[in-house]
């Protein structure tokens, strides 16, 4: 029997209104779902940012399980604020704590390959591997170098990878994953992962359901045609293609600023960048955040909670006991102490100069809702004014070459039971 190849497509940012917007430009999705299935949507895990929603992808399992507990975290042995996106610091050995799909598939003695997929810096399982990464000095030293000789013998302009890495350039980028992601698939080929971040970069910067955004999914979409295309022949005759996405957008007007306050009541000094001190800091992760205690109590926790509770835009916060109910673990060493979440409209930010508790926002369009329930915070805390529901609307496309579908129940991981919630399409045997 023919073994499969596996692709595994994400679209960042994808949210899932975009798949029923007639103004969305997409031949090549549209083709793919007449000839395979469409699921109706997921509930990404929380938070809904790039590195815990793709990290679920691969392992189908809850940051609990995985340990990638958000974009942005706070080292608490240097004090400083770490961005994992981009895999400045870490190799995914030293962050997931769970097999992923790729794992499993190089054991089975198969090829595997990514092209900008997060979280996998100098993964063993990966045959080839060029990682999302954003700074050009973590490009040239943690690159594989024969993964940068033979993209650089190939013509790729590798001296520029940093600079296509920035948000407003990201879609040259993109054009570049998919003329890489159609060099790999080989005849033990059996899995590939491929990442495309321009429709949620255009978003970050001029808001959902902009003309930048329409654009950037329509660029991504010929940016897939031509990887698709690309392929053997006696690849794209075996190939199942899954398109998916980690999370989605809302529109926001107001930042919301909790180290202003920490540092106006004499809680915090310093900043993320050169260290915090004091008693507790925060740590944004663009509509949740996270509080941090340094040198504070716990009773000087829960009154720093408090604080930030009060603030114009909060909708609601959750004390590390009640972690379970965000998917988190109970324990882990990039783990907050209290986690928050913004209302529609707000996001959080790290700024801590100045006197304004709110102001203008650096980004357009936030990402990171809550599950789907209703949170307020304990009762030793000021009354919240709830839990929004995950408006975020994670994307959930799933598209083949196969032809015989069943319409299924939620897909399952072997890896585990913990997995998030999917509607999904399941193959026939």
């Amino acid at each position: 029997m023919t073994r499969s190849f596996v692709l595994l497509i994400s679209i960042d940012g994808f949210a899932d209104f975009y798949w029923r917007d007639e103004r969305v430009k997409a031949p090549t999705l549209r083709a793919l779902a007449e000839r395979g299935a469409v699921a109706d949507g997921v509930t990404a895990v929380f938070p809904s940012t790039t590195w815990p929603t793709h990290v679920s992808l691969v392992t189908g399992v809850k940051p609990a399980r995985h340990g990638v507990v958000a974009n942005h975290i706070l080292n608490r042995a240097t004090r400083r604020a770490e961005d994992l996106t981009g895999d400045p610091i870490y190799d995914a050995s030293a962050i997931l704590a769970a097999p992923t799909v790729y794992d499993r598939a190089a054991a089975a003695g198969l090829r595997v390959a990514a092209v900008d997929w997060p979280a996998t810096r100098h993964s063993p399982s990966l045959a080839f591997n060029l990682p999302f990464f954003k700074d050009q000095r973590v490009f040239e030293t943690q690159t594989a170098r024969a993964v940068w000789d033979e993209l650089k013998a190939a013509g790729f302009p590798m001296d520029r990878q940093g600079d296509w890495a920035n948000l407003p350039r990201r879609f040259m980028k993109d054009t570049m994953v998919a003329e890489v992601a159609a060099r790999r698939p080989s005849p033990r080929a059996g899995h590939a992962d491929g990442h495309f971040l321009c429709a949620d970069s255009h978003q970050h910067l001029f808001g959902p359901r902009a003309p930048e955004a329409y654009w950037a999914i329509e660029h991504v979409d010929a940016c897939i045609g031509r990887l698709l295309a690309a392929l053997p022949g006696n690849v794209r005759e075996r190939a199942a293609v899954f398109v998916v996405s980690d999370h989605g957008f809302l529109p926001v007007e107001r930042d919301i600023r909790p180290n202003v306050r920490l540092r106006r009541l004499g809680a915090v000094r310093g900043d993320g960048a050169t260290g915090f001190a004091g008693e507790a800091c925060f740590v944004m992760n663009h509509g949740a955040g996270y509080l941090y205690a340094l040198d504070g109590d716990a009773r000087a926790l829960r009154s720093l909670a408090g604080e930030v509770v009060k603030m114009e835009g909060v909708a609601a916060a959750w004390p590390r006991e009640r972690f379970a109910e965000l998917g988190l673990p109970a324990e882990h060493r990039m783990l907050p102490d209290a986690v928050f979440e913004a209302e529609p409209g707000f996001q959080f930010s790290d700024e801590t100069a100045g006197e304004d508790e709110n102001g203008a926002p650096k980004y357009r369009g936030p990402t990171a809702s809550a599950p789907r329930r209703r949170a307020t915070p304990p009762s030793s805390w000021p009354p919240a004014r709830g839990s929004r529901a995950a408006r975020s609307s994670a994307g959930f496309r799933v598209a083949t070459w196969r032809r015989r579908w069943r319409r299924g129940s939620a897909s399952r991981c072997p890896t585990s039971r913990d997995e998030f919630s999917a509607r999904s399409w399941t193959l026939e045997p």
